[in-house]
């Protein structure tokens, strides 16, 4: 059984509507390359360079600067 939530789920539920672990070895290796090779897979929201988590604002916002270190 495969993690439903993960980039290479999410690319075989996009191409084919499926859960990785549905799809035949071909289908796979088709959402591997997609995974690959696509920056949209490569690039997701998070590693955006304006990107702020949660933790990141509530610590903003209650004047804690340094927690990452």
């Amino acid at each position: 059984m495969h993690n439903k939530n993960t980039t290479i789920d999410k690319v075989a539920l996009e191409l084919f509507n499926k859960h990785f672990g549905e799809l035949n070895k071909t289908q796979q290796q088709t959402c591997n390359q997609e995974m690959v090779n696509n920056p949209k897979w490569l690039a997701p929201f998070w590693k955006q360079p304006d990107y702020k988590s949660e933790t990141d604002k509530l610590c903003e916002e209650l004047g804690i600067f340094n927690y990452k270190k």
